[in-house]
């Protein structure tokens, strides 16, 4: 299909990710909407504590005002690729460490559309989907997690006061399969909680073998299970979106199956 020309003109976007750290010359033939696979994510960034290296980020933020695309932060809050620095700190200084870290990411970008405040905080199993509290203090630093995520909701409480008017998302995967039930059920807890939860990203990595019917129900049962504080849909973002396999027929099969149902989703 063709890229960023089934977006123009519309509220709808069709992104793609950093090819080994660099924004592809070609990349605005495409797409329209970017993300940094990497270069924004906190190890990424702040390596050596207090000491800010923004190059690969700038170079997508830049690629989207230079281009009048749509670039989305990725991500503030993850148990996974934090940096090593963080292991070991108290609670105290663990806060301390993530209220720099906002606030640094608001001094250089202070106008963001789109941040993925928290990625993979989903419980099951008794365990998270990425590191939260393995080697680290960020869930006591955030405020705990006393079966509501409370953690989740205290650092997008944290993110609205830096960026008023962005889009923030919590972003996961296995939400369309095996942490459907789970994954609603966090947004849900957050926005009874008054989380300024604005959208909810699916990572998309479990649609390969998933059949036509069973991924339409997910889909429909997602959209109507997940409200924002009105009571309303909320958006859904389908951020990480691969069909992981080499077989074109199937590959050719998955994308006419789900994309047109994405685009079509309000």
């Amino acid at each position: 299909f063709a890229g960023p020309g089934m977006a123009d003109g519309g509220a709808k976007f069709l992104g793609n990710i950093t090819t080994r750290g660099q924004v592809q010359s070609d990349f605005g033939t495409y797409w329209n909407q970017i993300t940094a696979e990497n270069e924004c994510k906190w190890a990424s960034i702040e390596g050596s504590r207090g000491r800010y290296n923004w190059s690969g980020c700038d170079a997508c933020y830049n690629w989207a005002k230079k281009n009048a695309g749509k670039f989305k932060f990725h991500a503030l809050v993850w148990g996974s690729q934090y940096p090593n620095w963080l292991n070991g700190l108290s609670t105290d200084e663990t806060k301390k460490a993530i209220t720099a870290w906002f606030d640094a990411v608001a001094a250089h970008y202070p106008d963001l559309e789109m941040i993925d405040v928290v990625n993979e905080a989903i419980k099951s199993g008794g365990s998270y989907h990425s590191g939260y509290g393995r080697n680290n203090n960020i869930i006591p630093a955030l405020g705990g997690d006393n079966g509501n995520y409370e953690f989740v909701a205290t650092a997008f409480k944290m993110a609205r006061e830096r960026w008023p008017k962005a889009i923030l998302i919590y972003n996961d995967y296995n939400t369309f399969r095996w942490q459907i039930n789970e994954g609603i059920d966090l947004v849900n807890k957050l926005v009874k909680q008054g989380a300024p939860v604005d959208a909810y990203g699916q990572q998309a990595h479990d649609l390969t073998d998933m059949n036509a019917n069973d991924f339409k129900s997910a889909l429909n049962k997602i959209q109507n299970s997940v409200k924002n504080a009105k009571g309303e849909p909320m958006p859904l973002f389908i951020t990480e979106y691969d069909i992981g396999t080499d077989n074109d027929n199937q590959q050719k099969k998955r994308y006419s199956e789900q994309i047109p149902a994405f685009w079509e989703s309000e």
